[in-house]
C-alpha cells in the first residue's frame, strides 16, 4: 500500500485552499448594474463571510482603515480618493455573512465617461491584506431631453432631465448644477422612462419643480423636487381616456390634468379594509 507523508498531504491542502486556510475571510464585491450615468451614484456591496472558528474583529488601526476601495481607469491610472471611507467596525461570528453597501461617487472623482475597475481591500487583525478580483463598470453620458435655467447671478441653477440607456430599459434622471459655483448635485434617478414625447415640467410659486413623464404604456409618474433636486412628492397615474399634462394656475400652483391616481398596494389594501368595515365591499382575506 502506498503511504503518503503527512507534510505532503498538508501541502496539497494548502495549494488547493489558499484563501480559506490563510485568511479566515471570504471577501466578494458586487454591483447591481454594469453601467452608470455620469454624476450618478455608483453603488457596490462588499460581502464578508467569516470562515474561521472564532469571532473576526474588523476595525481601523493606527495606520489606516480596515477597508479600502481601489479604483483604476481604463488606462490603468489609480484614482486618488477625494473623501476617505469611514467604514464602521464589524464583528463577524463564525459562519456569519455581512453585506456593507457603499456609494463610490462621493469618495472618488469618477467624473469622466469610460471604463473603470474597482477592488476591495480588507486588512485583517493579524496584518494580512485581502483583495477582491477587479469588478468592471462603465460611466457614460446620457441624452438631455429637457433643460431650463432658474435664478440669476451666482445662485443660477440649471435643471436638466437626462435619459440613460440601462440595457434593456431606459432610465430618467434629474441633474441640477450651479455653473457659477462649479457645483453639480448628484444625478437622481427618477425611475423608468418610456420616451414617447417630452416630459412635462413646471415650476410652482415656491420654485419647486413638478415633473410628469411616461413610465410605461398608459402609465405616468409625477415627481416634485426642491431646488437641490431632492424629492418632495411622488405619485403614479394611469390614463383614463384623456391626455395627461401639467397646468400652472395664476396663483402659481401646479396641478395634473387628466388620468387617475394609482394608489400604492399598501394603501389600496388599507382603503379596501375601511370600505369593508363600512359595508361597501367584502374584506380582503
Amino acid at each position: 500500500m502506498l503511504k503518503t507523508k503527512p507534510w505532503i498531504v498538508w501541502l496539497w491542502v494548502l495549494l488547493l485552499c489558499p484563501v480559506a486556510l490563510w485568511a479566515q475571510l471570504d471577501l466578494r464585491l458586487e454591483t447591481p448594474k454594469t453601467s452608470y450615468l455620469q454624476y450618478a451614484p455608483v453603488p457596490v456591496n462588499v460581502k464578508l463571510k467569516n470562515l474561521g472558528i472564532g469571532n473576526l474583529e474588523l476595525a481601523d488601526q493606527s495606520d489606516g482603515s480596515w477597508l479600502e476601495m481601489i479604483i483604476q481607469s481604463a488606462d490603468g491610472m489609480v484614482l486618488k480618493p477625494d473623501r476617505p471611507l469611514q467604514p464602521p467596525p464589524l464583528t463577524l461570528r463564525p459562519g456569519e455573512t455581512r453585506v456593507l453597501p457603499l456609494d463610490l461617487a462621493p469618495h472618488f472623482l469618477i467624473r469622466e465617461s469610460g471604463a473603470y475597475r474597482v477592488r476591495a481591500s480588507v486588512r485583517l487583525p493579524a496584518g494580512e491584506t485581502l483583495l477582491t478580483e477587479p469588478l468592471p463598470f462603465m460611466v457614460g453620458k446620457g441624452e438631455t431631453v429637457w433643460s431650463q435655467p432658474r435664478g440669476d447671478g451666482r445662485e443660477r441653477r440649471i435643471f436638466s432631465l437626462v435619459k440613460y440607456y440601462e440595457d434593456p430599459n431606459v432610465g430618467l434622471y434629474l441633474q441640477v448644477e450651479v455653473p457659477e459655483k462649479n457645483q453639480v448635485f448628484p444625478s437622481r434617478r427618477l425611475g423608468p422612462y418610456l420616451p414617447l414625447g417630452k416630459p412635462w415640467a413646471e415650476f410652482d410659486a415656491k420654485n419647486h419643480l413638478h415633473l410628469l413623464y411616461a413610465t410605461g404604456p398608459g402609465q405616468f409618474r409625477l415627481t416634485v423636487v426642491n431646488q437641490d433636486g431632492n424629492p418632495l412628492r411622488e405619485e403614479n397615474r394611469r390614463e383614463a381616456g384623456d391626455t395627461l399634462k401639467l397646468r400652472k394656475g395664476p396663483d402659481g400652483l401646479v396641478d395634473v390634468i387628466g388620468g387617475t391616481v394609482i394608489l400604492p398596494s399598501h394603501l389600496r389594501e388599507k382603503l379596501s379594509t375601511l370600505q369593508a368595515r363600512a359595508g361597501a365591499v367584502p374584506a380582503p382575506e
